[in-house]
């Protein structure tokens, strides 16, 4: 890392914390960004929060770490970008982004003369990856999903990118972990690119609460650690250390209807277990879903109206080490 740090026309020097907003190319959007370029050298971690707008805790906690964390405590440099979907969070908007109705998370790299998700991706791959030594990419249930916590880590890039970020994975307080063969997504795309990264989901159900932004700031602080930006802080202690999940199922439905789950996040499932049932607007059964193999409720939409495509369970199998 060089003295001074350099992002399309933003300067931050050396000891030097910066906090203002980026403009999305040819665009009137700005996303908030902070810049903290520590004292001592070390590696770059990049955090993006509200990749989705709704996903609360993720954004707030990305905010209190940059105005809480000065570069006297700072190995390195930590960028935080809170958060990266600005349309959609102040339209509380769930997945897409209100100007172009796209998922910003499914257009990566991205197309500089694109739409706005498109040029935000672009700006993102373009611009912050090739920076990072390490990226993490905060999540949660969003507006109309509930879920019980977990991370994600690549597993398509090499073997050396993928244990990387599995390592770190292993230094966050939650009880599973999923290792991802999509190719889509920030994180997903980041890894391909070369950067270890994981993506971390907490909270959800359009809730902002304490309890889930604190355990989110407990997470950073142990990554920072792990990685070397906080060299003068301890690990903070875990009750979990996460396990894989495999064989993971997204349960979406082909019709529009109701939607009455039969289990809560975070349960234990068996097989041919009853999920919960689809009805129509006069409350008849249009499907019953049965579980498929054992497993562990990851997350599921918890809000009555499911229309078609809407994913109601995600759930996969305890792998016992």
């Amino acid at each position: 890392m060089s003295d001074t740090l350099y992002i399309r026309g933003l300067k931050a020097e050396r000891g030097q914390k910066l906090q203002t907003y980026l403009p999305v190319l040819d665009t009137n959007t700005e996303i908030p960004i902070t810049i903290i370029n520590g004292q001592n050298d070390g590696p770059t971690l990049l955090i993006t929060a509200g990749i989705h707008g709704g996903e609360y805790p993720g954004i707030a906690a990305a905010m209190e770490l940059g105005r809480d964390t000065e570069p006297e405590s700072i190995s390195g440099c930590l960028i935080i970008i809170h958060p990266a979907n600005i349309q959609s969070f102040w339209a509380r908007s769930a997945f897409v982004t209100p100007d172009d109705g796209r998922n910003l998370n499914r257009e990566f790299p991205g197309n500089a003369n694109g739409t706005l998700s498109q040029k935000t991706a672009w700006l993102l791959s373009q611009y912050f990856f090739p920076l990072a030594d390490f990226y993490a990419d905060l999540h949660s249930g969003d507006i109309h999903e509930e879920l019980y916590p977990y991370v994600y880590y690549p597993g398509l890039p090499n073997a050396e990118i993928s244990a990387k970020a599995r390592e770190a994975a292993m230094v966050l307080d939650m009880e599973f972990m999923v290792r991802s063969t999509a190719t889509t997504g920030a994180y997903n795309y980041a890894a391909i690119s070369g950067v270890p990264s994981i993506l971390i989901e907490r909270g959800g159900a359009g809730l902002c609460l304490r309890e889930d932004i604190d355990a989110y700031k407990k997470d950073l602080h142990n990554i920072l650690c792990k990685l070397g930006l906080f060299t003068n802080s301890a690990p903070l202690p875990r009750k979990h250390t996460p396990i894989d999940v495999t064989d993971v199922i997204y349960l979406e439905t082909n019709n529009t209807g109701c939607w009455f789950p039969c289990f809560h996040c975070g349960d234990k499932i068996k097989k041919g277990d009853k999920l919960g049932c689809l009805t129509d607007l006069f409350g008849n059964t249009i499907t019953v879903y049965n579980a498929e193999q054992d497993g562990i409720i990851l997350y599921q939409c918890p809000a009555l109206s499911a229309p078609k495509g809407t994913i109601l369970v995600t759930y996969g199998q305890i792998r016992n080490n």
